[in-house]
């Protein structure tokens, strides 16, 4: 029998033991799966807790719709990014090294003095620029000019002409203009001589008609300029035309 002022008496013999846990202070815990109310404070009402979410406005989906093309186009391996954001600005590659470039060099009938070129032709000469060449254009700066005393010479004075071609070539946006310079000298024919002073060159020798060396051709490199000369001479033959080319190249390249 259970005692006065007992809540639960104990089972009697056969009954089983009922499974009621209590929470401190004698107070049961609530069936499973509910909160425990916490002293002083009412219980978790039963049901949802939070209201349905308000209904989303049309600007928020305009702004969705945004952001999601913009990730689309900005996640197409960068092409979007490209189009977007590219558009003004310059596609010319990498940078262009152009520090060894020069600015400017003697043109033309302005490499030489009629002095310095006097030793190559004989008695008098002429001196005159040509319309082969010529021009200060974005991509090069380049003149010729022509030396001669072919129909004048006099006393029996061998015919003698020397044309002197310079090229400044000008950097762009994907290559110096050395590195143009030394496409220039690649495309020439001829074999390398040693100029003293210069970056390389080519040299070779003419033959006319008859088998006969009557002229020379020599290009120098030295930064970005390219010097060409054309050298005949009827009195001169095949290995006499190097060493007076190679003195009038020592003497451009010390201009430059």
């Amino acid at each position: 029998m259970s005692q006065p002022g007992q809540q639960n008496p104990l089972p009697q013999a056969g009954q089983s033991v009922p499974q009621q846990q209590y929470a401190p202070q004698g107070q049961p815990y609530p069936p499973q799966g509910q909160p425990y109310p916490m002293p002083g404070h009412q219980p978790y009402p039963p049901g949802p807790q939070w209201g349905s979410p308000p209904p989303r406005s049309g600007r928020g989906g305009i702004i969705a719709l945004v952001v999601v093309l913009v990730v689309v186009v900005l996640g197409g391996g960068g092409a979007g990014a490209y189009f977007l954001f590219g558009a003004d600005s310059s596609d010319d590659g990498p940078v262009v090294d152009a520090s060894r470039d020069l600015a400017e060099a003697p043109m033309g009938c302005g490499l030489f003095t009629e002095a310095e070129i006097a030793p190559l032709i004989p008695g008098k000469f002429t001196t005159e620029p040509t319309a082969i060449f010529g021009g200060n254009k974005d991509y090069e700066n380049s003149a010729q000019c022509m030396y001669s005393n072919q129909g004048i010479a006099t006393g029996g004075l061998p015919t003698a002409f020397l044309s002197v071609t310079t090229r400044l070539h000008k950097a762009g946006p994907r290559e110096s203009g050395l590195d143009k310079a030394k496409e220039d000298l690649r495309r020439k024919t001829g074999s390398p001589v040693g100029v003293p002073g210069a970056d390389d060159d080519k040299f070779r020798e003419i033959e006319s008609s008859r088998n006969r060396v009557i002229a020379a051709e020599i290009s120098v490199l030295y930064r970005n300029v390219v010097i060409t000369m054309h050298y005949t001479h009827y009195a001169l033959g095949e290995k006499q035309f190097t060493q007076p080319l190679l003195a009038m190249s020592i003497v451009a390249i010390d201009k430059l």
